[in-house]
């Protein structure tokens, strides 16, 4: 970029001095141009600077046409040659250009325009050429870190370099940390509008922005920071191409990623849905997946509606661990291979995970396996589990922790209506308050040992539970409590909740506490 004081530096300019408008030397100039008519700045196309000899500002009015004209056109400043029109700029003239920071640079003797022409221009072309070749070295060293697939973060780094300005990629994904190059006193963003050019933000850290777009979907925003006043039109154009690469490389990314989750599922298909696989396909998981001596997995099931769940997975376990996926319609299917420590600790590990992040879903995890032949059982151990887990509203549920809903998953529905909930229940869900007095009866098998308990966890008086106690004994028994039949009755409990759970279970699932 080249500048008034720039030029003010040349050699052709040593005589020269800034009469007025000393605080716009700062101004870019693109262009040299040499002009006198009183009109002149409807013919500028903006940042050119004017050479004149002043035959034309010999009235005030004249003067003052021309120079506002050069100020509205956006003009980088005016050189006039003293001696032969003009023996001194007049006041009128430096009042003026001084109120609109417009620098006027006077030569004291007569100077050849077309030397400062030559001068000038051939700096800017040069200037130019050297924008160019840096660009086009910027775009070949991304060219070559595309085709290396050496990602996203060589591209910004690439892009530092060679604007040796603090830069930064921001992802619209709040799981990918931010890419920084250079000091930054704080974190801008995150942003929701879309700059599809580069935009200027201002105080407290001016910086300019450009947001990358993947078929029209913005998918993170890169930031340039200290780019200066006025910003050089490198800077822009490397944004630009930078942002392009960023595109390109999110799409390269994407299409190698879906491809090798559509292989990953289609194996994994075959192994979860098949009793008795083929003994290639076991092999090929084997191998694919480094399944050997001393790993192990477990499959989890998940809700599709767990998108904030699955990421944290992801974000959490890959680093240290393997996951293949396969998204279904209504849930997704993980399986997570490992070390064996690991993959023995995953419940734990995955409840803190739902624990910190306050995140409600229905996980089911199967028991550990070391052979990929025993998939299908551990997916049918995980489904059950996240049956389990939907019923409970308690997440996440292990299967060798599941107890006694092993047994009712193993039942017909019709069987447990018929030989565990009636002959324990059938009498008092017929009745208008079930409702109220399954929530009593489940709330004095919790907390058998303790009255006061049960009634604050109902809300209710003590005398209030004891009339409902002699209710529920009433119903069923004066031996309800009694501990053989208190087993019948929990188990009752169970299959009753299970079968009975709505199909979309508003009530929110809790993480066990830890």
């Amino acid at each position: 970029m080249i500048t008034v004081q720039n030029v003010l530096t040349r050699p052709l300019f040593q005589t020269a001095y800034v009469a007025a408008g000393i605080d716009g030397t700062d101004r870019r100039i693109h262009w040299v141009h040499v002009g006198e008519v009183p009109d002149l700045g409807n013919f500028l196309q903006g940042h050119e600077l004017v050479l004149a000899t002043g035959v034309g500002l010999t009235s005030r009015e004249l003067r003052t046409r021309f120079l506002m004209g050069l100020i509205e056109a956006n003009a980088s400043g005016l050189v006039i040659e003293l001696g032969g029109y003009l023996h001194e700029i007049p006041s009128d003239m430096i009042a003026l250009a001084n109120q609109y920071r417009f620098p006027i640079v006077v030569f004291p003797q007569t100077v050849r325009f077309l030397d400062l022409s030559q001068d000038i221009n051939g700096l800017v072309i040069s200037q130019h050429h050297r924008t160019m070749d840096d660009l086009e070295t910027l775009s070949l060293k991304i060219r070559q870190a595309l085709l290396n697939t050496e990602g996203s973060a060589k591209i910004v780094q690439l892009l530092y370099e060679s604007i040796l300005r603090p830069t930064i990629f921001r992802s619209r994904d709040d799981l990918d940390p931010p890419i920084v190059f250079g000091p930054w006193p704080t974190m801008p963003g995150p942003f929701e509008d879309i700059a599809l050019h580069p935009v200027v933000l201002g105080p407290p850290h001016p910086a300019i922005r450009q947001t990358v777009l993947v078929f029209e979907k913005p998918i993170g925003d890169l930031l340039i920071g200290e780019p200066g006043n006025p910003i050089d039109e490198r800077i822009y154009l490397a944004v630009d191409r930078t942002t392009a690469a960023l595109a390109q490389d999110f799409i390269r990314t994407e299409s190698l990623d879906r491809t090798r989750r559509r292989e990953e599922a289609a194996l994994l298909e075959h192994l979860l849905f098949e009793a008795v696989p083929a003994p290639y396909q076991i092999q090929r998981f084997r191998s694919r997946f480094n399944l050997n001596l001393g790993q192990s997995y477990r499959v989890i099931v998940l809700d599709q509606n767990s998108p904030a769940l699955l990421s944290r997975i992801r974000q959490q376990l890959t680093p240290i661990l393997t996951l293949v996926e396969l998204d279904q319609t209504d849930r997704i299917i993980l399986v997570v291979i490992g070390g064996s420590k690991y993959i023995a600790s995953l419940p734990n590990t995955l409840t803190l995970l739902l624990v910190r992040h306050k995140i409600t879903a229905s996980v089911g995890i199967s028991t550990t396996y070391t052979d990929p032949a025993n998939l299908h059982e551990a997916f049918s151990e995980a489904s059950d589990a996240a049956a389990t887990s939907r019923c409970q509203h308690k997440s996440p549920i292990c299967y060798n922790t599941m107890g006694i809903f092993r047994w009712i998953l193993a039942t017909s529905h019709h069987d447990l209506e018929r030989l565990v909930i009636a002959p324990e229940l059938g009498s008092l869900l017929q009745r208008a308050d079930a409702a109220r007095l399954l929530s009593t009866l489940e709330a004095l098998l919790v907390h058998i040992d303790s009255k006061q308990a049960a009634s604050v966890e109902l809300g209710i008086h003590r005398q209030t539970l004891y009339a409902r106690m002699r209710t529920l004994a009433h119903i069923l028994g004066d031996n309800f409590l009694d501990p053989e039949r208190r087993l019948a009755l929990q188990a009752a409990l169970a299959a009753w909740h299970f079968t009975h759970q709505p199909e979309t279970d508003p009530t929110p699932l809790i993480p066990p506490s830890v």
